[in-house]
């Protein structure tokens, strides 16, 4: 598959669609993110104007089986957690055995293009040791396209759509 941002050819396993920031961190005007936001690749903690409300966001990856291929595709998305799972997850962020801890409630942190809204739609997420991100799965019972394909997984054709809308 030829890229439309490099021009290279690339196989789909070395292209996976990403979010670099929560919506929330691209919603605060650039000149107010230095002292709102405080992100790194794998967080991002923000403030609103008054400092009388905070939220607190991670990097995770939400993983897609692809129908006849060995292994998943997975979306680099932002989901959002409470004060104490935020302050949890960094206590356990090196810890080897990270991935023994229950799954944390958390919620889409991105508007997904080519789905109906994203924003807050509900999963857990689970720390899988500390060289790895850690996984978003949707709950069981979220009725949307996103989380159907993320449970009955998706032909490669149906990720080159993603990299061209994303």
């Amino acid at each position: 598959m030829r890229c439309s941002t490099c021009g290279a050819d690339h196989e789909w396993t070395e292209l996976e669609p990403i979010y670099r920031h929560p919506d929330a961190f691209l919603e605060i005007p650039e000149a107010e993110r230095g002292y709102r936001a405080h992100c790194s690749n794998d967080d991002c903690r923000i403030r609103d104007a008054a400092d009388t409300e905070r939220r607190y966001f991670l990097r995770a990856l939400m993983p897609v089986p692809v129908r006849g291929a060995p292994r998943e595709c997975c979306w680099g998305l932002w989901v959002e957690v409470s004060a104490a799972t935020f302050d949890r997850v960094g206590a356990l962020w090196d810890a080897p055995d990270q991935a023994a801890e229950p799954s944390f409630v958390a919620t889409v942190a991105n508007a997904v293009r080519g789905y109906p809204p994203t924003l807050g739609l509900p999963g857990g997420l689970q720390l899988t040791g500390p060289t790895t991100p850690p996984q978003f799965l949707f709950e069981a019972g979220v009725d949307h396209p996103l989380a159907e394909e993320q449970r009955s997984g998706v032909y490669p054709e149906r990720i080159l759509e993603w990299l061209h809308d994303h």
